[in-house]
């Protein structure tokens, strides 16, 4: 059974209002920053991306067959209007080439990135997944009240889907790299780990942190600059641990969001890199985040209250 989980970002937050959403479902380079560590890394990130526009007719049969009933009442919207094009990992229906164009460079550059941080071989991630880039505000509320999300929601993955909103600035019309990222890393979290359900704060903190991340790498950048500043980063780890959905309260909800970032950042900044894709199997594999912590970073963790008592002072 499909199993999608949303909650908004709500607005008045700094920086965005956005529906993070994670559903677990079967599913030319040039210079630039060095990998993350990884199992088997790619060699260079994909810089200039090529937008291969095509018919619908043209657009490989397993895409045509293999869409959601999400993807299918987006694409009924005026249907005559929408475009279609190949990149190397998605396949993108769009309105307008310069979203559609951004849209390529940005979710292959995410993927890349998210991949090396995993150590995860072109293997794990075969075949394209579906991108619905839409042209405004109106046709996105069009669409969104066909869906299951609240009104107010802007960007979404479901499962290895992304429906993004990605012009979402009504006064600038800014393009919003850092939603796009994140809600990409879901969508491919679902395709490195189909049918694997992740605990919540695993799922919106990797998210979190994969999202700024990615854009700070991408524009050869310090990480810093990305990262929100955590002030409200206050949740017990034993209570986010617990959740198994999202609070009402949209303090708890924030603190929620903040708190599971700060942990992944803990992990990716102060412990090494390269052994956080063996603490997600660990958890998957039901250890939970405590002993996950203890036994994938023993070198580095005494035990669980030295971790709480550096986890506590770490700020970055």
């Amino acid at each position: 059974m499909l199993k999608l989980s949303c909650i908004p970002k709500v607005l008045g937050w700094p920086g965005w209002l956005a529906a993070a959403c994670f559903a677990m479902a079967p599913v030319a380079s040039g210079q630039g920053p060095t990998p993350p560590p990884g199992a088997n890394p790619s060699p260079a990130p994909p810089r200039e991306v090529p937008l291969v526009e095509k018919k619908w007719d043209e657009l490989p049969a397993g895409s045509q067959a293999n869409l959601s009933d999400l993807g299918k009442k987006a694409l009924a919207i005026d249907p005559a209007k929408w475009r279609h094009a190949e990149t190397p990992n998605f396949i993108l229906h769009y309105r307008r080439v310069t979203e559609a164009q951004k849209v390529a460079r940005e979710v292959e550059f995410n993927l890349w990135f998210i991949a090396n941080a995993l150590g995860a071989s072109k293997d794990r991630y075969l075949g394209r997944s579906h991108a619905y880039v839409f042209e405004d505000a109106e046709e996105w509320k069009r669409f969104v009240a066909l869906s299951p999300m609240p009104e107010w929601t802007t960007s979404f993955a479901f499962g290895d889907e992304l429906f993004l909103n990605v012009r979402r600035d009504p006064g600038t019309g800014s393009f919003d790299s850092q939603t796009l990222a994140h809600e990409t890393a879901h969508a491919v979290v679902a395709r490195l780990y189909p049918g694997k359900e992740w605990p919540l704060w695993l799922s919106e903190g990797f998210a979190e942190y994969m999202g700024g991340a990615s854009v700070a790498a991408r524009k050869s950048q310090t990480t810093r600059r990305f990262q929100s500043r955590l002030e409200q980063a206050e949740m017990p780890l034993g209570t986010l641990a617990a959740l198994a959905d999202y609070p009402k309260d949209r303090a708890l909800v924030r603190q929620l969001y903040q708190t599971s970032e700060k942990f992944v950042r803990f992990l990716m900044n102060e412990l090494p890199k390269d052994r956080i894709a063996g603490f997600i199997d660990a958890v998957l594999a039901g250890k939970g985040m405590e002993r996950s912590v203890l036994e994938v970073y023993p070198d580095h963790i005494r035990d669980w209250r030295a971790f709480e008592k550096r986890y506590e002072r770490f700020t970055r």
